[in-house]
């Protein structure tokens, strides 16, 4: 429990909270559309990796929408075996031992039915779910933070600002998420204005008070966006340039 503590406060510090960022501050949104699901990502050495699942019977399909299905894009096949393979052979979710890998599932079809399924399916892995710096976590349609409980310890979810969570509640939060767009229009092509920082500064301190990391999503996703999100206190840059975040943070 000591190792678990200090290695998620190890990951944690890395973020924005005392002015870091590197590539694990790296959000993968929607990794699977890329040409090479994970492993792309994987290898920018990314904190978090982005997938969209829907139930179709019994199994967990990869997409954004029914229409969008395709037969061998299953969870297993795209991730669970290959990140399996990778813990496996490091011993770790990546090689370097103290560094942690979220995996962010975004629940497409209803909660409680999808949700069982994932679990039914990651118990199958006992590497996987037994890894301590791999991080299984929940988004989309989750189930009300009142039923998180009766979920396996190794299931976390992503937060909303302005919920208010229990102190067992807050425990089984990744990370505190919202969309950018919901608080402001601006587009990254000139400066913020002082009223949408301040509505965002205290939108990523109510996350910081619960000592989470917080993301925001629908970003403008280019240098000038990623450099204000950095200088506002957001912790995890979300994007769909992973090559090009990398490039930057480094």
């Amino acid at each position: 429990m000591i190792r678990f503590i200090f290695l998620v406060t190890l990951s944690f510090l890395s973020f924005s909270t005392n002015g870091q960022h590197s590539t694990a501050s790296i959000f993968a949104h929607n990794d699977y559309e890329k040409p090479t699901p994970l492993m792309a990502a994987y290898n920018a050495q990314v904190g978090f990796i982005e997938i969209d699942v829907l139930l179709q019977g019994h199994e967990l399909m990869v997409a954004h929408s029914a229409a969008e299905i395709q037969p061998s894009k299953t969870i297993e096949a795209l991730y669970l075996n290959p990140l399996n393979e990778l813990i496996e052979k490091n011993g770790g979710a990546y090689p370097a031992k103290e560094k942690t890998l979220t995996l962010m599932i975004d629940l497409k079809t209803e909660a409680f039915a999808t949700l069982n399924v994932l679990v039914f399916k990651l118990k199958k892995y006992p590497l996987l779910i037994s890894c301590k710096t791999l991080l299984i976590t929940i988004s989309g349609n989750t189930p009300m933070p009142a039923l998180w409980k009766n979920y396996p310890s190794f299931i976390h979810f992503d937060g909303r600002p302005y919920v208010t969570y229990t102190t067992d509640q807050q425990k089984r939060i990744r990370l505190i998420s919202a969309s950018f767009q919901s608080y402001s229009k601006w587009t990254g092509k000139d400066n913020l204005n002082s009223t949408d920082k301040k509505k965002l500064v205290t939108l990523i301190e109510s996350a910081h008070a619960m000592d989470k990391p917080f993301r925001f999503w629908a970003i403008p996703d280019f240098e000038n966006g990623w450099r204000t999100m950095m200088e506002l206190g957001v912790d995890i840059i979300n994007t769909d340039d992973v090559a090009g975040a990398a490039v930057f943070l480094k």
